[in-house]
C-alpha cells in the first residue's frame, strides 16, 4: 500500500489535472482564448520517452487550429529581448501563477502583475505562430521518426 505522502501527492496530481482540463473546456467560449508561449528547446525534450513525446508534439499541433488558442514558439535563435526564468500563466491580467519546482505561488498585487505582462510581451514579440510554429513542431515529429 503506498506511503500517505504518495497517496496525497497522486491526489493533488489528480486534483491539478481536473483543474486545467476544466480551464480548458472554457477556451473559445464567450470569447476566451489562451495565449501559449513554448520554447523551441521544450519540443525537443524527451521527457516520457519518444511515443509520449511523439504524443505531446501531435496535440500540439491539433491545438494549433483550436479556437481561441495561440500558440507560439520561441524559436532557440531568436533574439530576446529577455531572458526567460521560470513557467507563469497570467490569468485577465488579474492574477499571475507562477509555476516553482515545489508549488505554484498565485501574484494578485497590480504592479508585480504588469510586470508578468511585460515579459510576456517580450517573449511574445520573439516568437513565431501559425505555419512557421507548426513547421517547427513537425521537423521534432520527423526527427523522432
Amino acid at each position: 500500500m503506498p506511503h500517505a505522502s504518495v497517496q496525497a501527492r497522486r491526489s493533488s496530481i489528480e486534483a491539478g489535472v481536473a483543474a486545467r482540463t476544466a480551464r480548458a473546456a472554457l477556451i473559445g467560449r464567450d470569447g476566451r482564448s489562451c495565449h501559449v508561449l513554448l520554447g523551441e528547446q521544450s519540443l525537443r525534450r524527451r521527457l516520457g520517452g519518444v511515443e509520449v513525446m511523439r504524443g505531446q508534439l501531435v496535440h500540439l499541433l491539433e491545438a494549433t487550429g483550436w479556437k481561441g488558442w495561440q500558440l507560439g514558439i520561441v524559436p532557440a535563435r531568436a533574439e530576446l529581448a529577455r531572458l526567460p526564468t521560470h513557467g507563469f500563466n497570467i490569468y485577465d491580467e488579474d492574477l499571475v501563477s507562477v509555476e516553482t519546482v515545489a508549488s505554484a505561488l498565485d501574484v494578485t498585487e497590480p504592479a508585480e502583475i504588469a510586470v508578468y505582462v511585460k515579459a510576456f510581451d517580450w517573449l511574445r514579440r520573439s516568437a513565431v505562430y501559425g505555419e512557421e510554429a507548426r513547421g517547427l513542431i513537425r521537423t521534432e515529429l520527423d526527427a523522432l521518426g
